[in-house]
């Protein structure tokens, strides 16, 4: 996809264009063109390649005077970017800027989203009553949204994904109750066949179970968590079951938990060979 970008798109933007819509609409598509691929470049474990892609598509968008896509690509893409590598700090940054730059002119699913982003951050670095402020403020933003006065591109920002922002959010913050509510909603808001979604949400409604204390449960959802897992291509997937499955290698004795890791193994060999690393050779 990376020489696709390179070659042909790039050669299809430098031809002259009809006329001024005619030639937004050409670089709107590869906005999205250049923000998928840097989806996929997450998901083969290359954040650098996927930071370049989504910059692409910012340095594109900001061509075209949509300050909102703008916005939208800076925290939602960029910002999560940067809290999958470890940097809240980056990601705080980012999407901060968003949220200034955004004001009322974007629209209230594209706030609600951003905003999001800036409560993840906080959380992340554990504060609670920031966060707490900006997960009730992307809460009453979406719920001011109407889908069919939405731009295509936020749509799919829906109340379950929400609640997997604040799921995240809540987990951070080390409430783990409270999290699985929100998790509830998540995963009873998308498709079956959003297994990558669902892959991600059941490993952290596993984490949820083992920092309560609850390994039974943990390895129940786990065990959910690796079979959608195993559905997909997501590095990122792997790397999420991986490390419920590494911090599960304190009761390495428990059946429950070697059940879990038989079956990952069997399923799953990438996440299991990633756990035994993130455990220290356990």
């Amino acid at each position: 996809m990376s020489s696709y970008i390179d070659n042909e798109l790039e050669a299809l933007l430098r031809r002259p264009a009809a006329d001024e819509q005619v030639a937004r609409q050409r670089a709107r598509l590869t906005v999205g063109f250049c923000e998928l691929a840097g989806y996929q470049a997450v998901d083969i474990g290359n954040p650098d390649r996927a930071q370049e892609h989504y910059q692409r598509a910012l340095a594109l968008t900001t061509a075209t005077g949509d300050q909102a896509y703008g916005a939208y690509l800076v925290a939602v893409n960029l910002g999560h970017l940067a809290l999958h590598c470890g940097n809240p700090e980056i990601a705080l940054r980012w999407a901060s800027s968003a949220h200034a730059a955004a004001g009322t002119a974007a629209s209230p699913a594209t706030r609600a989203a951003i905003t999001a982003v800036v409560a993840r951050a906080n959380a992340r670095m554990l504060r609670e009553s920031e966060a707490t402020r900006l997960i009730l403020e992307a809460e009453k933003l979406l719920e001011a949204a109407s889908v069919e006065d939405e731009p295509t591109w936020i749509r799919y920002f829906t109340h379950a994904y929400l609640a997997d922002e604040v799921a995240h959010c809540l987990h951070d913050l080390g409430r783990a109750p409270d999290a699985r509510i929100q998790l509830a909603d998540a995963l009873g808001g998308v498709g079956k066949d959003k297994v990558r979604r669902r892959a991600i949400d059941a490993a952290l409604l596993a984490a949820t179970w083992l920092r309560s204390g609850d390994v039974d449960q943990a390895c129940a959802v786990g065990r959910d968590a690796v079979a959608y897992a195993a559905r997909t291509g997501s590095g990122r997937c792997v790397e999420r079951v991986a490390g419920i499955l590494a911090d599960l290698q304190t009761h390495a004795n428990y059946v429950a938990v070697r059940e879990l890791r038989e079956f990952a193994r069997a399923v799953l060999p990438d996440a299991d060979r990633l756990a035994v690393m993130l455990a220290g050779g356990s």
